[in-house]
């Protein structure tokens, strides 16, 4: 004889309870469960920001001396969907003795010691920096989603300055 169990009881279901003598149901057994209880049970989760910023490089740009040279270039951001967000660019590895981060005055610099000054800028006109405070960084809102963000180098003309090869390196950063 043996005594096989059909059922659960999730929800207060009763069980049938069958036994069998050699591979044959001989006699089905109902058994009732005794009562219930329930409780809620909360589940929870937490999305936390986040943020990652990918610059753009502008390389090898040509300075036209007479009429400055202005170059487009982008960052893209991908941010935790309503989340907000401040970008920012640092003074650079040249700053001028004047330069602040909310009034960078930025410096490429030569292998010979030379500087060129140059802007970075959230318009093509020149009129509003891209600075290093959360006043004059971009304040966006995440999407989930890539976000692609202008800005524009800018060298200003008649900047009497030697032939040759001009560097720096700045720090896009997103605060979240």
């Amino acid at each position: 004889m043996k005594i096989m169990s059909i059922g659960k009881n999730p929800a207060g279901y009763a069980a049938i309870l069958l036994l069998s003598w050699g591979g044959i149901s001989v006699w089905p057994i109902e058994k009732s469960w005794a009562g219930n209880a329930t409780s809620p049970l909360s589940v929870t989760a937490v999305v936390p920001p986040t943020a990652s910023v990918d610059p753009v490089p502008i390389n090898n740009v040509t300075y036209d001396i007479p009429l400055g040279t202005t170059v487009s270039s982008e960052i893209t951001v991908t941010a935790s969907q309503g989340s907000t967000l401040v970008i920012t660019i640092g003074e650079g590895s040249n700053p001028a003795a004047e330069s602040t981060p909310a009034t960078p005055v930025r410096r490429m610099k030569s292998s010979m010691g030379y500087y060129l000054d140059y802007e970075l800028t959230k318009d093509e006109n020149g009129t509003q920096d891209f600075g290093d405070t959360p006043q004059t960084g971009l304040t966006l809102t995440g999407t989930g989603s890539e976000q692609t963000i202008p800005f524009y180098l800018r060298i200003l003309p008649n900047q009497n300055v030697p032939v040759g090869n001009y560097i720096d390196t700045v720090t896009v950063t997103t605060d979240y």
